[in-house]
């Protein structure tokens, strides 16, 4: 049987896996720091019309609406509902959430939007999405969290969800459990690898001022203000559990491929499944191979393998598992052999 622990094969082209070299070898926070010198710095964007015109372009759904990871309701057509201030209810606009909210920087927030040389992380499109402006207020700058039986606030259906977090998620603030939100499953993984780039790719930099600055500035119940490990205890092991629950999905490929082709930096989390645990979980004794990586098995992913049927689990040449339904010309594995879909 095929399993995610064996060596991967790397379908991606010769550039890509070079671009990644000099980690090769490093384990631990030593190679959190060798990614953070690959990945950093990137081309900076301006915040208007710079921001929106990549989310605009490449943040679409396969029918051509604006891909929200707020709402389950929304049907935003590109451009024309961009936010324009008023307030209102849930699909109604869209606007622009940094996943780890502006103000956790501790940087002036009243520069030039049409600058480009505001601070890196105020318009890093790799954390930046396109969102339901409603369900954004709703958010604020508070913490990614997982909420308990008493919701206070929830998008429609209950997509997203705001309130005080779980007893299990061990997360307190002034002797209570701490307020939180919650986004839905389907984007937990894709959230966890945004954090772990952000982790990964301003380990120091210069603000807009010259000012040479590090996450030690930076201030969030999620986050330690170390340069490693980055975040809180509580914080670290949602984020591993959410990035093992969520694999990487077709639309982070596509997403990083086109984040890539703007800003010329790429997120290693998306490109290498598994890769945090090199850098904070259960394999950060293994050092890092760049060509002939191999993503770590989780007691998640193995109990997620274990329940589902043994026809149906297809993989392809990454390790993540894909649909049987609709399958897309390429190489896949099933049954420990690879299979050629013409």
């Amino acid at each position: 049987m095929f399993l995610l622990s064996v060596l991967v094969l790397w379908a991606q082209d010769q550039s890509v896996l070079s671009y990644y070299q000099a980690a090769d070898g490093k384990k631990g926070a030593e190679l959190k720091t060798a990614f953070f010198q690959i990945i950093s710095p990137h081309e900076v964007q301006s915040y208007t019309p710079g921001v929106w015109n990549a989310i605009n372009s490449y943040d679409i759904r396969p029918d051509g609406k604006i891909w929200d990871i707020y709402s389950g309701i929304s049907n935003f057509t590109p451009k024309d509902d961009q936010d324009k201030g008023e307030e209102g209810q849930e699909n109604e606009a869209y606007n622009r959430e940094h996943a780890m909210p502006k103000s956790w920087f501790n940087e002036d927030t009243n520069q030039d939007y049409y600058s480009t040389g505001v601070y890196p992380m105020f318009t890093d499109l790799h954390h930046l999405f396109p969102t339901d402006r409603y369900v954004n207020s709703m958010r604020s700058n508070y913490p990614y969290g997982e909420v308990g039986e008493k919701v206070t606030k929830q998008s429609e259906g209950g997509f997203s969800k705001f309130g005080r977090c779980t007893d299990e998620l061990g997360y307190k603030n002034s002797g209570l459990n701490g307020r939180v939100f919650e986004p839905n499953d389907e984007y937990k993984g894709d959230l966890a690898r945004v954090y772990f780039y952000m982790a990964t790719a301003y380990e120091s930099y210069k603000n807009e001022k010259g000012a040479d600055r590090s996450p030690k500035n930076w201030k969030s119940d999620m986050l330690t203000s170390d340069i490693y490990p980055f975040f809180t205890d509580w914080a670290l092991k949602m984020l591993l559990r959410w990035a093992a629950e969520d694999p990487v999905s077709e639309k982070e490929i596509k997403r990083n491929e086109a984040i890539y082709d703007i800003q010329k930096n790429r997120n290693p989390f998306v490109d290498y499944p598994g890769l945090e645990q090199y850098i904070w979980g259960n394999s950060m004794d293994v050092p890092f191979s760049y060509d002939h990586y191999a993503e770590p098995a989780t007691a998640i992913s193995n109990i997620h393998r274990e329940m589902q049927p043994a026809a149906d689990r297809v993989y392809d040449l990454k390790g993540r598992r894909v649909s049987v339904d609709k399958p897309r010309k390429g190489i896949y594995i099933r049954h420990g052999k690879k299979v050629v879909i013409r």
